[in-house]
């Protein structure tokens, strides 16, 4: 009798073990995903000057290969109201202008403008760029969302069709 409550109680340890390494691995693989399609939309804004319909086609491409299934809720993240928002669901040819306060989207973008301190011209533009990612547990019904955002550099001429 001895060791049978020995043997569970080990087999109790590995089971949590194992639980724990699965969902850092579940985790893991998930952040790393958003960051790879984060890493893209910046790369594909800075490319083609601006969200414009290449760049939004050339990004739903690039969610398309990776398979990038996560949406978020976008007007929580931003701090700043009076900034232009914009919730991008891929598939949909119409982003929503400003971000939609009960949609989930894909990713979100924020303008930033940049105006010259002589003349108070438009001088260059950045985007903010937030991409989701969750995780969850079914069997514990867990369920967390995340995200990871990151910017653009400057862009000297921006091309922006959808948040001018």
């Amino acid at each position: 009798m001895k060791e049978s409550i020995g043997a569970s109680w080990i087999l109790m340890i590995v089971l949590v073990f194992i639980a724990l390494f699965s969902g850092y691995l579940a985790f893991s693989v998930n952040y790393s995903k958003a960051f790879r399609v984060k890493d893209g939309i910046v790369e594909r804004l800075e490319k083609y000057n601006g969200p414009n319909n290449k760049s939004l086609q050339d990004i739903a491409d690039l969610i398309d290969e990776v398979s990038y299934t996560s949406k978020g809720k976008c007007a929580d993240l931003f701090e700043d109201e009076r900034l232009t928002s914009m919730g991008v669901i891929v598939g949909d040819l119409h982003p929503d202008i400003p971000a939609s306060d009960n949609e989930t989207y894909h990713y979100c973008l924020q303008r930033i403008k940049a105006y010259s301190p002589t003349d108070g011209q438009l001088t260059s533009s950045y985007y903010r760029v937030i991409v989701f990612f969750s995780l969850s547990l079914p069997i514990f019904d867990i369920g967390s969302s995340f995200h990871v955002d990151g910017e653009t550099s400057n862009i000297q001429y921006p091309e922006d069709d959808y948040m001018g």
